[in-house]
């Protein structure tokens, strides 16, 4: 008997965060989001290695929880060779995903955003002995968007975040990126 319960249980949780999205997109013009970006960044704290001109991409996937609101994953990875070294390491990169709430407003031709999320991030490189090492962490993510509506499906946008990591190498990072943005 407490087995069927908690398999009823386990079915209406699963059918309420089903019709969540549902009952959201019938106040907004869609409800899930994904985001293809490139950019650049870098570490303002980095010693040597605090070039922000480092290339990387992100993806983002959002689902609208409310009007004006979305709870938007970001996965990315910010390529830190631009210099020769990252602090102590070589051939650095990070890769990082964050989830955070975005609250958007809207303008007369455009839309704007910001964020708050918590993730977790990978620090790879080759110390000078060269052997590999890795580092990872959690970290807070800060940003602001602004799309550009293309089409109701369709749309142009521009990301810029900032991130607290605390890692041994460098702690600030920020990053900007645009792509498109795919609303359905």
């Amino acid at each position: 008997m407490t087995r069927h319960h908690r398999l009823l249980g386990r079915l209406l949780l699963i059918a309420g965060l089903l019709l969540l999205p549902a009952a959201a997109g019938a106040q907004e013009l869609y409800t899930y989001t994904v985001d293809i970006l490139g950019g650049i960044g870098g570490s303002f704290d980095a010693d040597p290695g605090s070039s922000l001109t480092n290339t990387g991409f992100q993806v983002n996937l959002g689902i609208v929880t409310e009007p004006h609101t979305q709870v938007v994953l970001r996965t990315g990875k910010l390529g830190l060779d631009k210099d020769t070294f990252f602090g102590s390491l070589r051939d650095a990169d990070l890769s990082y995903v964050t989830v955070g709430g975005e609250y958007l407003a809207r303008q007369a031709f455009w839309d704007s955003g910001i964020y708050l999320g918590l993730g977790g991030y990978r620090l790879n490189g080759t110390q000078a002995s060269g052997r590999s090492r890795e580092e990872t962490s959690w970290g807070l993510a800060v940003g602001v968007t602004g799309e550009l509506p293309i089409t109701q499906h369709l749309g142009v946008l521009a990301e810029v975040s900032g991130h607290y990591i605390n890692f041994n190498e460098a702690q600030f990072f920020g990053m900007a990126h645009a792509g498109i943005a795919i609303h359905f």
